[in-house]
């Protein structure tokens, strides 16, 4: 299965269903299945806290080095004149020049495995520690 890291809380973000776009500045032929993992590195307190509190969320609410969901990467679409909520641009860079993977139908694990993560999209087993993703 392909994967791709995110920090948090951008990742719990995703699961939740409140981040239907990921902002990237490069974009992949890849459409279909992708597991979001929360990578193991802990932003600073300060950088995350507004993103916490716009999205109603503890520090305490976030896990790290584990695949906590599963979505749908459905499109992929240039950042320029994309119309976003408000909330969606803050969980975001939307800038010119960028892109917006869109997705769909997240799917929470409810006991996330631990997955070393990697840069760029990686591939993961379907069934990693014994658990079926």
């Amino acid at each position: 299965m392909k994967a791709i890291s995110l920090y948090q809380p951008w990742a719990t973000l995703v699961a939740m269903g409140l981040k239907k776009y990921e902002t990237r500045s490069w974009e992949t032929f890849y459409r279909g299945p992708l597991l979001i993992c929360a990578s193991k590195k802990k932003l600073p307190f300060i950088e995350i806290a507004s993103i916490l509190m716009a999205a109603k969320l503890s520090k305490d609410d976030l896990v790290y080095g584990r695949a906590i969901c599963v979505v749908e990467l459905s499109d992929i679409l240039k950042t320029d004149g994309l119309a976003v909520s408000h909330l969606e641009r803050k969980f975001g860079d939307f800038s010119p020049g960028r892109y917006a993977w869109k997705l769909d139908n997240p799917k929470r694990f409810t006991y996330p495995p631990y997955v070393r993560g990697h840069q760029g999209i990686f591939d993961v087993p379907a069934y990693h520690d014994g658990i079926k993703i």
